[in-house]
């Protein structure tokens, strides 16, 4: 029977296979020998090459940095952000360029590279520092810095960008002594910017989530205040005078040695009086209006019950007598009605 040259190479190939066994098994167990590397240790030797590159221009960019030559400083801490970003040196690189920028005015910019510090170095050792100079970063847009345009000229005001720094303080640090602070700075740059909703949320959480805080009792007080504000008169709804009337009373409580007692029982007493003339509104309504005397008897006792020496109970207490006598009411409405058609 005829050989074929397949069944004549075959031994010679299973030979040359068993040969070369041991090597080719090394080889495929190793997927850095697929591509030349010997080991592990070249990407060890890598990194902490990247290391001592990032430590040696860190070290020159201190220099400048101290020497005052910021611009240059400025040019090494980007090369060692962008070509390093892994490194244990990147962190200090982010933290000190904020601070050129600081000086610069250039505080969103300053806050945004600190935020990098945070998000991307969580192992860096000054973590404290960090918060600290995005505090300054978001106080300086809370005061009206305005930045610079091209580095020459002003910029617009930026309240928004602060509270919205200040928001993120309290979310990087919640157990640090800024977070009040932070809580505290929203509530102010909300009231500057007219918007109170946003300033009961963030003193709400200060006296919820730091009720030990030293900013306690201005929570509370800016808290009452705030729902002062908001009321229009006795004629109106008087859901933010029942809560103005509510803080008022917890800061009482709470603080009786604090400095602003006299003027919180002040307020407190104003936000009573017009609780109870709101009651004595609706209770002359179902006694004029709607002949309802019930009803207005219900509304005439919660008057001299909210504050029993205000004007609107001393009214009150004569309507009760009117009613206990059975003296009918004039009919204002019906009053109202001829003097339109007189005119």
């Amino acid at each position: 029977m005829a050989v074929t040259s397949m069944q004549r190479t075959f031994p010679l190939l299973l030979a040359l296979g068993l040969l070369m066994a041991p090597s080719l098994h090394a080889l495929s167990l190793n997927p850095f020998n697929w591509f030349g590397a010997t080991s592990n240790d070249s990407i060890n030797l890598a990194s902490s090459e990247n290391q001592d590159g990032a430590a040696g221009l860190l070290a020159v960019g201190k220099v400048n940095y101290e020497a005052g030559k910021l611009s240059a400083a400025k040019r090494t801490f980007k090369k060692i952000i962008k070509k390093y970003p892994t490194s244990s040196s990147t962190a200090e690189a982010l933290t000190l360029r904020a601070r050129v920028y600081m000086s610069k005015e250039l505080w969103a910019k300053g806050f945004d590279d600190l935020q990098k510090v945070i998000t991307e170095h969580a192992n860096y050792e000054h973590f404290d520092r960090v918060i600290a100079d995005q505090f300054d970063c978001a106080t300086a847009l809370m005061e009206g810095a305005r930045g610079r345009i091209l580095w020459v000229f002003p910029g617009f005001k930026q309240y928004g960008t602060s509270a919205k720094q200040f928001e993120q303080i309290v979310q990087n640090a919640p157990y640090s002594d800024y977070a009040p602070l932070a809580l505290m700075n929203i509530a102010l740059v909300a009231e500057d910017t007219a918007e109170p909703e946003d300033a009961i949320d963030a003193l709400d959480r200060l006296i919820n989530y730091y009720p030990q805080s030293m900013l306690a009792p201005d929570a509370y007080y800016n808290l009452a205040q705030t729902y002062s504000d908001l009321v229009q008169g006795y004629e109106y709804d008087q859901g933010s005078t029942r809560r103005a009337i509510s803080y008022y009373e917890d800061f009482l409580i709470l603080f009786p040695t604090s400095n602003y007692s006299g003027e919180v029982e002040a307020n407190l007493k104003k936000m009573e009086n017009l609780l109870a003339s709101s009651r004595l509104n609706l209770g002359d309504f179902y006694y004029y209006f709607r002949n309802n005397n019930t009803a207005a008897l219900v509304f005439y006792n919660e008057t001299i019950s909210i504050e029993p020496d205000s004007d609107a109970a001393a009214e009150a207490r004569l309507r009760i007598q009117d009613i206990e006598a059975g003296v009918r009411p004039t009919n204002k409405a019906s009053i109202i009605r001829k003097l339109l058609r007189a005119e």
